[in-house]
């Protein structure tokens, strides 16, 4: 039997295979590398594509931002130059800070950075509407660990104006009860939205959707009521929305305005009794306080506004029927016309002195100015007869007396809208409201403190004051159609009956901005 023998390998073919292996191993490293280059590269890519999001999404706050300013004309922490204002803003855990003050910016992860940059051309309106440029810029290291290598990533949103910086009404009358609190030295007492004892607080809409105009009824009332004061500071002593026992379908809400400091945290700005309450449509069973229903930060608000100078109207000659001696509102008369294509507007300088049985009939859409008090008592009063009735009164200087009869809309669904008492400049005065007549309208008055002091008052519309106070048992119905002004641009129109709202005429509303663009750069 034959034995056979190995061959060994020749050397050349051993070098060969290690060769081979060689070039395999190179080829695995170069494919790995790639690979690692590629993962690198998407993982940039990705993290840009959601620093883009992030940075539109933040150049949108920050033009929200610009518009809180515009609306409340609140400049506090802005840079202003002439006509601009600008403001560098980070993103925290609480929202927009101050970049000057070094906050903790928010966790974006990747070792990102951002910041906003808010311009505002023309804020103070010295040469026509404002616009607004926001542009948030993110931060993103570079991959690859290349040491002091960026990407920036902007995000920018432009405001352009419309023609006329205010080419649109505003919903002033936000809230049923809002105590602005702009007293020289603030106080619990001076700043507060405070019910004494019991009362019922809820809302309804006069003018829905369909057209058909609505009256109150309690069957239907809705929760939308809002009791506001604008200030809470640890330096003041006591709640400043006091509720006592009222029972408020609706919102609490508090926030720190006068001090321009941070929104409170806490609720030590509400306090209410044993039978006080703040409900809403899902309030469960036995809950008299809604934690859901206390609001600690500012929204809603309450905009503050300021009224077009009333001198630079044409006024109507006073009907001598109504003034005994030229200048005071103290006769018996008759207002305004059914056909009127316009407001008329009437200037008593002597105020409104409407005593024993005197009757002041308004038919049409009318606007009072006064320089002195108004004061109601007995049985007089200002009556509208007709759907095309509206009464604005500006209380330019003097006192507020609300007593007698007061002003009665005699109309079968009354509009709290088509009612307005209202002034952004007399800061010395006061309001006293003794009527126990149902009052249908407004009030603006957030320089004045206002009290109620009748048995069981009961308001339909909503009051703003410096502080705003009912003694005894009350019963307030906000109407939600206080909330949707008309444009200015609609033309008054006698026939059209739910149309008119002297609520909303004269006063210089929030800016509307047409032409919001974004762009990613």
């Amino acid at each position: 039997m034959k034995r056979g023998f190995k061959q060994p390998i020749p050397r050349g073919e051993r070098g060969a295979a290690m060769l081979a292996a060689l070039c395999l191993a190179m080829v695995f490293a170069l494919s790995l590398s790639s690979y690692i280059a590629l993962c690198y590269t998407s993982l940039s890519m990705s993290t840009r594509a959601i620093e883009v999001a992030h940075s539109t999404e933040l150049a949108e706050t920050g033009a929200e931002q610009a518009l809180y300013a515009l609306n409340n004309n609140d400049w506090t922490g802005w840079s202003i130059s002439g006509s601009t204002a600008t403001e560098t803003m980070t993103m925290t855990s609480g929202g927009l800070a101050l970049s000057s003050t070094s906050p903790t910016s928010l966790n974006y992860g990747n070792n990102v950075t951002e910041q906003v940059v808010i311009t505002v051309n023309n804020y103070n309106l010295s040469s026509g509407a404002p616009s607004v440029s926001s542009v948030a810029t993110f931060t993103m290291p570079k991959y690859g660990g290349i040491s002091g290598s960026s990407i920036p990533i902007t995000g920018t949103i432009m405001l352009s104006p419309l023609t006329g910086a205010t080419s649109a009404l505003g919903p002033v009358f936000v809230n049923a009860v809002a105590a602005t609190a702009t007293a020289t030295s603030p106080t619990a007492a001076n700043s507060s939205a405070r019910f004494k004892t019991t009362g019922l607080v809820d809302s309804y809409n006069s003018n829905p959707s369909t057209g058909t105009l609505s009256p109150y009824l309690s069957t239907s009332a809705g929760y939308s009521a809002v009791v506001l004061s604008l200030l809470n500071n640890s330096a003041i002593s006591g709640a400043t929305v006091r509720l006592g026992n009222t029972v408020v379908h609706g919102y609490a809400a508090g926030y720190d305005a006068y001090y321009a400091s941070s929104d409170p945290t806490s609720t030590n700005w509400l306090s209410y009794s044993s039978n006080g309450a703040l409900l809403g449509p899902n309030t469960a069973s036995g809950t008299t306080i809604d934690s859901s229903r206390i609001l600690t930060l500012p929204n809603p608000y309450q905009p503050v506004v300021s009224e077009n100078n009333p001198s630079n109207f044409n006024y109507s000659t006073i009907p001598s029927a109504s003034s005994s001696d030229g200048y005071t509102l103290n006769q018996t008369c008759t207002l305004g016309s059914t056909t009127a294509t316009a407001p008329v507007y009437y200037d008593y300088s002597g105020g409104i002195s409407l005593t024993a049985s005197q009757i002041v009939t308004i038919q049409g859409p009318v606007v009072i100015v006064c320089y002195s008090d108004i004061t109601f008592s007995q049985a007089a009063r200002i009556q509208l007869t007709t759907p095309q009735a509206s009464l604005q009164i500006f209380l330019e200087y003097g006192n507020l007396s609300l007593g007698g009869t007061s002003i009665v809309n005699m109309n079968a669904t009354p509009l709290p809208k088509k009612v307005s008492i209202l002034d952004t400049t007399n800061n010395w005065a006061s309001a006293t409201i003794t009527t126990t007549q149902p009052y249908y309208g407004v009030m603006y008055l957030p320089y004045m403190p206002i009290t109620f002091t009748s048995l069981a008052p009961t308001i339909y519309g909503s009051i703003v004051g410096q502080s705003v106070i009912f003694d005894y048992y009350t019963s307030f119905h906000y109407d939600r159609a206080l909330r949707s002004p008309l444009s200015v641009t609609t033309p008054f129109s006698s026939t059209a009956l739910a149309q008119y709202g002297a609520a909303f005429d004269n006063l210089s509303a929030p800016f509307t901005f047409g032409g919001l663009t974004a762009s990613v750069q």
